[in-house]
């Protein structure tokens, strides 16, 4: 099922980058709590407060949900997949490694889908320009971590592989989401996912972190506020205003936004540089995104051609 691209009107843009923009504040955000709260204790204020804004709003509509067994099972898997796993990874992943150079491993996630979309989802094909795409963003990966020391795993460089290893969960990710809820209202399933996580984790800190739950400080609530606030509950409601308006096939402009957004404000706010291997990493990896995204590639005459057999 081919994603939908629609035509780019200025507000679309605006949507599109706004959007770009609050994914990338997430790794500032990590960096900023990190100073003050474990990782689970981050990701957990996340999906709890971002749980309950959306609830609110789900109630303050009467929106109608399906609480049959099916239902309940596929956004448990779905908030694993989508929330827990790949918060908890990049989380603990950056306490190694700079924002700036999470938000460029996290662009790995569109390559990994398309790979793993065309093996596990019926009538879900490669063309050139995803297979030229995907392995351009393996070059640029393989820059921005180091081809040196790609292989070679130790404590200091960790935090890059816990990152790639959430681009793989965030792909799955989105190959269930094809698959179980395509029939689900997008706000729905946003909220029963961020309710579901909630609730997966929530025993956790109250059986191991509850004097870091009790010790929390007016600073340390105004960042997990914002950060929920920001890059869960504001950005769910960009994220489908742009499907309604442009179809899905935009969102991939906004992986190509997150890594300058998160580059710049860790820059500014942080003063975290990234290395030269890290920027053309950076600059290979959106050279793929862009052939992967297929637009400005389809304009060369039988270039989109389906490979039959890979």
């Amino acid at each position: 099922m081919p994603l939908g691209v629609g035509l780019m009107k200025n507000a679309d843009w605006a949507l599109v980058i706004s959007l770009g923009i609050l994914w990338g504040m997430s790794f500032v955000f990590v960096e900023l709590l990190l100073a003050y709260l474990s990782p689970f204790m981050i990701v957990y204020l996340r999906v709890a407060i971002g749980a309950f804004f959306l609830l609110a709003y789900i109630f303050i509509r009467k929106a109608a949900f399906d609480w049959s067994a099916e239902t309940i099972l596929t956004l448990i898997i779905m908030a694993l997949l989508n929330n827990v796993v790949p918060f908890l990874l990049i989380t603990i992943g950056q306490q190694t490694t700079t924002g700036g150079l999470a938000s460029i491993l996290n662009a790995n996630t569109a390559f990994v889908t398309i790979v793993l979309a065309a093996a596990l989802v019926p009538h879900e094909t490669l063309t050139i320009n995803r297979v030229v795409g995907a392995l351009i963003g393996v070059v640029g990966v393989t820059m921005a971590i180091g081809y040196q020391n790609i292989f070679q795993l130790y404590d200091g460089n960790s935090g890059k592989y816990l990152i790639l290893l959430a681009t793989i969960s965030y792909a799955l990710a989105g190959i269930w989401a094809k698959l179980k809820m395509q029939s689900m209202s997008p706000m729905i399933a946003a909220t029963g996912m961020l309710v579901m996580s909630t609730l997966i984790l929530t025993p956790y800190p109250f059986a191991f972190h509850f004097d870091e739950l009790m010790s929390l400080n007016f600073v340390v609530i105004q960042y997990a506020l914002a950060f929920a606030l920001f890059c869960s509950v504001i950005a769910y409601f960009l994220y489908f205003k742009i499907l309604e308006r442009t179809g899905a096939g935009n969102l991939l402009i906004c992986t190509i936004i997150i890594p300058p957004s998160s580059i710049l404000v860790n820059a500014m706010l942080l003063g975290q540089m990234i290395t030269l291997a890290e920027m053309i990493g950076l600059a290979i990896i959106t050279i793929g995104l862009l052939v992967l995204d297929g637009r400005i590639v389809n304009k060369i005459p039988k270039i989109n051609r389906n490979i039959d057999k890979l």
